[in-house]
């Protein structure tokens, strides 16, 4: 069975595919601008967890869907296992690119929070 075939027999696959389209764009345009102009780009560190994350979660629901219809590893019943174990992953390293982008506005020795008392009463009284 082709990947086409196995598409057609089934038009929930459609919407796998379309999804797997989507994910593969956004990976190819998070990691595209962040290696051809890896000097320019702030937070390169955050961009490539992102990226990652998004790779990842592309080849899950990619080994997912060729799996499921026996067009690789037919011995496989379910691929709940793979796919479990490559979201997680996605999912770390996209936690751990969020943590690069937060990094310098988390403050770990913080013992209280900032106040400031200010006394406006808002509005656009001053505006000019």
């Amino acid at each position: 069975m082709s990947v086409v075939d196995a598409v057609l027999s089934n038009p929930y696959q459609v919407l796998g595919a379309v999804q797997i389209a989507a994910l593969l764009a956004a990976s190819v345009l998070l990691v595209y601008p962040t290696v051809a102009y890896a000097q320019n780009v702030a937070y390169t560190e955050g961009l490539v967890g992102l990226a990652t994350g998004f790779v990842l979660l592309t080849i899950s629901n990619t080994l997912g869907m060729l799996i499921d219809n026996d067009v690789i590893a037919p011995a496989i019943e379910s691929t709940a296992a793979i796919r479990s174990i490559m979201n997680l992953g996605a999912s770390v390293v996209a936690t751990i690119g969020i943590y690069y982008f937060a990094r310098q506005f988390i403050r770990t020795k913080a013992t209280g929070f900032e106040t400031t008392d200010e006394e406006t009463s808002g509005g656009f009284e001053d505006a000019d």
